[in-house]
């Protein structure tokens, strides 16, 4: 009998990693090469779980017009996501693809602790920035507040710089070095920053 029950513990140890590793999707049903990727690598499979919580989360807060606009853009993402096909390194964009999204959509369904905000003094305007180091890639969360316009809000993704913090969205750079910073936009002169104490 104790032989029998040491036989079969290692089977038991491993039988949770196997039910687990599965994406939040049917993989027998899985279409087109990025999705049969996902279900081929754990990292990925682990992020499309991710993902999904996170989504669930997010369309539990919002109702309405703000429901299917959120179910609109996810749709949109995962079409998003299905071109890394055309990738040199198809998994590393679908990895990247989904770590941005998780990030998104963790911040706006509030599973991650809000920082304090840095407010800093630009030429043209004040911005009140939230920066995010524990989401699954670091962000900042830039709100324009401009006194002449309504104000906007940006979420700008961390990427390499040789010195200080540089954060990107479209047509917008946001690099931190110490308590300055340069806000660089598209189609107008770049404004040095003060952070305000």
């Amino acid at each position: 009998m104790r032989s029998q029950l040491i036989c079969a513990l290692p089977l038991a140890l491993f039988l949770p990693f196997s039910v687990n590793a599965a994406p939040s999707y049917d993989c027998s049903k899985a279409s087109g090469e990025v999705e049969q990727t996902i279900c081929q690598e754990p990292e990925l499979q682990r992020l499309d779980n991710k993902l999904h919580d996170a989504y669930q989360a997010a369309i539990k807060q919002v109702s309405g017009e703000e429901k299917r606009l959120l179910r609109a853009f996810q749709r949109g993402w995962i079409k998003g996501r299905n071109d890394c096909w055309k990738s040199d390194k198809l998994g590393q964009c679908v990895e990247d693809n989904y770590k941005t999204r998780i990030t998104e959509l963790e911040i706006q369904a509030g599973k991650v602790k809000a920082p304090e905000p840095v407010t800093f003094q630009c030429k043209t305007q004040n911005l009140m920035v939230y920066f995010y180091n524990d989401t699954e890639v670091p962000v900042a969360v830039i709100n324009e507040l401009n006194p002449s316009t309504p104000d906007k809000q940006i979420l700008a993704f961390i990427s390499r710089s040789a010195s200080g913090a540089k954060y990107e969205a479209q047509n917008l750079t946001f690099w931190t070095k110490g308590d300055e910073a340069t806000l660089i936009r598209y189609g107008q002169p770049d404004e040095t920053c003060a952070q305000q104490k």
